[in-house]
Formats: structure tokens, C-alpha cells, sequence
């Protein structure tokens, strides 16, 4: 077996799985799944929860596959991208809905749907596993919607027209629906086993534990951060953090994954560029594309893609000596993308291209170099590397076959060290565990609690910081750049202060650059400036007393009278 989800389409004879619509009213009829000759063994409850594994994220299918961080301050996109992004949320351009909205419950409702039919199941060693599944998919929906919204109305049951008081039932609070979803991941991580007892390709007991760990992280970071405000839990966050502690520790110690190492110049860059995981220690499941057999590509191979780093992430990488850039008398500057790398965390050269880099290996062996950005697609200038795959494998187009990580052990590592920092107990000996676990792979100096270089460069939260926690920070948006959780660490923390009024820049308008595309846009000190006349007021426009969580759309509020919306809305 191997770790992957193939993305594939699945018939069934004589079973009909329904097809709910993203309204909670929907009543596509759920009996078609109900034969007698169903939920019987655990084979049954696995082919249900086969069509869930779906939802988990992945790459686009056609097109360019732009980095889930796009649109944050850490990635730009370009103005030729076809597909939404976070631009419009940090902006603060989004309306309220007339309906839709992201207001969605089929997949709620299609967990529900397992749940309540899971125990009719009567042979099988794996039944109380797959039972662990259902509740870890219920907790994965539940998050998704609970990013979003905040408070939700909390429905365990498969809902009917008669449930009137469900249907028309108030939203339970923040911190009651957080309960709920870290009690959902406790009971998938009580029946849930091992990966050596179900194999590779399937969610287990260590990644539920750390799908707890970053749920509790994120509701004690939010509620930490967001007292005082209309958006405020009921708590002050230190037992969700204790959660996000224990069970991010609970993954590391249990010992069924490890970083996965190399030369310390490729193996970052190598992680991000496999066609088959199967095989790495870090890698706790992905999805595996296969183009050639299922006609399904994640077009990495189209490159740029239609996205670019921006400077003020590229400020974030330490300097090689282990100082911030701002202080390190090794720094070189940044004013061309020559310069850009000398001297750094091998973590940005291997997430960003420079003049001379690798570009393309051909079919016959021939090999060509990158030189110069190509700014029809990449706005920063800063052209991404990381799952950009060199080789080219058919019909002159690079790899397109990547595998996209859906969990990896790195993020224990990081979940620990964030939850022991904001709960002030971080030890030199956590440290090691973690943060410095993860500098020996690309051969970066230790991080030493106890004699820190103060950075003049700090990001400013809007609030002050232990300089520990600073620096976790740091090696967060470092290691897990691209992956995803920018927005979600934005929200968290409370972060306005990062990027209201502010735009993300590119690098300098250089020579070479202007030789092949004249009449770019460039701010006062010479950096290329895309977003200027992009985005609403010339920097993005988040309002902090309403932008952090998303409107109920008003056909939803119409319908029931009990439905609350957002504050700010």
C-alpha cells in the first residue's frame, strides 16, 4: 500500500451515494444508500468514507495551482490567475451574500449520514477505526466552517423536516463549538489505530492527533488574542494551548514519523517535489496524482504559477550566521536576485529562484537556466521553487505529477513549540526537540532561547512579543511557507497590524528585468509595486472590527429568525 489518495472517480454497483446541496434544508433522498445488504461489515463503512477522502485539500486540476497562501502578504498573485484567493478577504472587498457564501452543510450532513449508520456494522477488526474516521471527517468539515464563522449551530444528526428545532436553532458560542470539534478529534483518536495497522493511505491515530493539535492552536491563539473584542471566545486560551501541547507531543513521541533529511541544500526542496511519498518518513499522507492514468493533472508544470513571493517574506529568512538579516554582518543586501541568497537560511534558495538557477532538464538530458522572471506571470519578480519540479517528462511539460502533502510531521514540531511559547514555558530542551530539529536539516544555526539577537525588523503584531516567540514565529512562516496557513495564522494571532494599509512589494526593477518587460509599476524606492492600483486603497483595507470572520448570507438570516450575523456586518 502506499500513502496516497488517488484521485479518482468511484462507481458503485447497486449503492448511490447522495449528492447533498450546501443547503441544510436539501433533501436528496438519503435512503438511497440505505440497502439492506449495506453497513454490514467494515468493507462497507471504508467505501462510504472512500468519497470524504475527496474533500481533503489538493491541487487544481487544470490550470496553474497556485499556492493556498496566495493573496496573503507572504504571496502576491498575478493579475492573470483565474481563481479566487485570500486577496479579497485581507482587502476587505468581500460583501455580504445573498446566499452561498461558504455557508455550506452537505459535508456536515454526509459525516452525520456515516455516523449515525456506522454501528449497524457487525464484522470486521477495523469498525471502531473507520467509526474514528467519521468523527475526525465531522471535526474536518466542522473546521472548515468554523475558520469561516465562528459560531455555528452544532448538529449531530442527520436532519429531517421535522427537526424544526434544529433547522431553526441558534448558533452555540465559539469556545462551545471549539469544545465540540476537539471532543469529535478525541474520540477519532481513542478508535482510531495506528498507520502500521491500516495502512499508509488512510487517516490514523497520529494524524488525528495532530489535526487536534492544530485546532486547539488555533482556538488558543484566537481566543488569547482576540479578548476584549467582538470576536472573543469565553476563555483566555491556555487550555486549548495545553491541548495543542500534549497533543502535538503525543505525535513526536509515539515515533512513527521523522523529518525527512539530506544534503542540506536540497533536502527542503527535494521534500516538496516527489511524485510518490510512499516512501518519505515526514510525509503522514498526500494525495497522489497520476496524469497518465487518470487524466488528471496538477499543472505544476506551468511555471510560474501565476503567483510570486513577496520581498517582505524574503526579509523573514535569517541570515546564514543565524542573525536576522537587519544585524548580521554576513548579509549582502537584496538588490538584485543575485544578491538575494548569499549568506541565507538555504530554505529561501530553495524556495525561490535566482539567475543561474536549474530551470529545466529535457527529455534528452539538456539542461537550461533560469535568468530572468518571467513578469507576465510572477508579479514579485521572486519566481517560486518550491514543487517546482525540473524535470520534463512528456510532451515538453515539466512534471505535473507532484504529490500534494496533506499532513506532515514538521507541523508537530511547530504546533509544540508555538503552544509551549505562548503558554511561556518553552524550554531549551523544547527547543531542541523542535525548532532546532528543523535548522540541522537545511544546516542552520541552533535557535538558543537564552541569548537571542534582538530583530530591529520584528513584524509588528500590534502587540509586544517575548523575542521566543518571535523567533518561533518566524521559523513557522519559514518551514511551512506556501502550505496554506498564512490566512489561518493572520486571523489567530490578530495581525491586522501587519498588513492594513500595507501592500506586498517584488524586487527591484532591475535592468535585465526592464530590458524584457517595460513600464512596470515601482514604488518610490525602486521595488516593483504591482499591487498599487490593485487593490481597493492602495494597501489592503481589512477592517479589524468586522473582516475576521466571514457574513451569513441573508437568505440564511431571512429564513431563520435565531440566525445572528457576524459583528461589523
Amino acid at each position: 500500500m502506499k500513502r496516497i489518495l488517488y484521485i479518482i472517480t468511484l462507481i458503485f454497483t447497486g449503492i448511490a451515494f447522495n449528492s447533498c446541496s450546501d443547503d441544510l434544508l436539501e433533501k436528496t433522498p438519503l435512503d438511497q444508500i440505505s440497502d439492506t445488504d449495506f453497513w454490514k461489515t467494515e468493507g462497507d463503512l471504508q467505501l462510504y468514507l472512500n468519497q470524504l477522502y475527496a474533500t481533503l485539500p489538493g491541487w487544481a486540476a487544470a490550470g496553474a495551482s497556485p499556492s493556498l497562501d496566495i493573496g496573503t502578504d507572504i504571496i502576491a498573485q498575478s493579475s492573470l490567475w483565474f481563481g479566487a484567493s485570500s486577496t479579497t478577504r485581507l482587502d476587505g472587498t468581500i460583501n455580504v451574500p445573498s446566499s452561498g457564501g461558504g455557508w455550506s452543510w452537505s459535508n456536515v450532513r454526509r459525516a452525520n449520514y456515516f455516523l449515525e449508520n456506522s454501528a449497524r456494522a457487525e464484522t470486521g477488526n477495523l469498525i471502531d477505526h473507520y467509526i474514528g474516521e467519521g468523527h475526525f471527517f465531522r471535526a474536518w468539515f466542522y473546521f472548515d466552517l468554523f475558520k469561516d464563522f465562528g459560531a455555528l449551530p452544532i448538529i449531530t444528526k442527520v436532519v429531517d423536516l421535522e427537526d424544526e428545532d434544529i433547522l431553526m436553532g441558534a448558533r452555540s458560542s465559539r469556545t462551545e463549538v471549539a469544545n465540540f470539534i476537539l471532543a469529535e478529534l478525541d474520540l477519532a483518536i481513542e478508535k482510531m489505530e495506528y498507520a502500521d495497522k491500516v495502512g499508509p493511505s488512510r487517516l490514523n491515530k497520529d494524524i488525528a492527533a495532530l489535526f487536534k493539535a492544530r485546532v486547539a492552536l488555533y482556538e488558543g491563539t484566537w481566543e488569547k488574542y482576540h479578548q476584549g473584542t467582538d470576536f472573543a471566545g469565553t476563555t483566555d486560551g491556555t487550555d486549548y494551548l495545553q491541548q495543542a501541547a500534549d497533543a502535538a507531543l503525543s505525535v513526536i513521541e509515539a515515533g512513527n514519523y521523522s523529518l525527512s533529511t539530506g544534503d542540506v541544500d536540497e533536502a527542503y526542496y527535494n521534500l516538496f517535489v516527489q511524485t510518490d511519498y510512499s516512501g518519505n518518513k515526514e510525509v503522514m499522507l498526500y494525495k497522489h496524482y497520476d496524469y497518465l492514468t487518470y487524466n488528471i493533472q496538477n499543472s505544476l508544470w506551468n511555471q510560474p504559477s501565476l503567483q510570486g513571493m513577496s520581498r517582505e517574506m524574503t526579509q523573514l529568512y535569517l541570515a546564514a550566521d543565524g542573525l536576522p538579516i537587519s544585524v548580521s554582518p554576513i548579509f549582502n543586501g537584496d538588490a538584485t536576485l543575485d544578491e538575494l541568497q548569499e549568506n541565507r537560511d538555504p530554505r529561501l534558495a530553495q524556495s525561490v529562484m535566482a539567475p543561474g538557477d536549474l530551470d529545466i532538464i529535457a527529455e534528452n538530458g539538456a539542461e537550461s537556466y533560469f535568468m530572468v522572471p518571467d513578469m507576465s506571470r510572477n508579479p514579485t519578480g521572486y519566481s517560486i521553487e518550491k514543487w517546482r519540479s525540473k524535470q520534463i517528462v512528456q510532451n515538453n511539460e515539466r512534471t505535473r505529477d507532484i504529490g500534494y502533502i496533506i499532513f506532515r510531521y514538521a507541523e508537530a514540531l511547530l504546533v509544540y513549540a508555538e503552544a509551549k511559547a505562548e503558554l511561556g514555558t518553552l524550554t531549551q530542551a523544547d527547543v531542541d526537540l523542535t525548532i532546532n530539529q528543523l535548522r540541522d536539516r537545511v544546516g542552520m544555526p541552533h535557535l538558543n532561547i537564552g541569548a537571542i539577537t534582538p530583530d530591529p525588523n520584528w513584524p509588528d503584531y500590534g502587540y509586544t512579543l517575548p523575542d521566543y516567540l518571535q523567533e518561533v514565529r518566524r521559523e513557522r512562516v519559514v518551514e511551512l511557507f506556501g502550505e496554506g496557513n498564512r490566512l489561518e495564522d493572520l486571523m489567530r494571532w490578530r495581525a491586522h497590524k501587519l498588513f492594513v494599509g500595507k501592500r506586498p512589494i517584488g524586487t527591484t526593477y532591475t535592468s535585465d528585468i526592464e530590458a524584457i518587460y517595460s513600464g512596470l509599476t515601482v514604488n518610490s524606492e525602486g521595488f516593483l509595486d504591482p499591487y498599487v492600483n490593485f487593490l481597493n486603497t492602495g494597501g489592503f483595507g481589512f477592517d479589524p472590527d468586522r473582516d475576521y470572520l466571514l457574513p451569513l448570507p441573508i437568505d440564511e438570516l431571512t429564513i431563520n429568525d435565531n440566525l445572528t450575523q457576524n459583528p461589523g456586518w
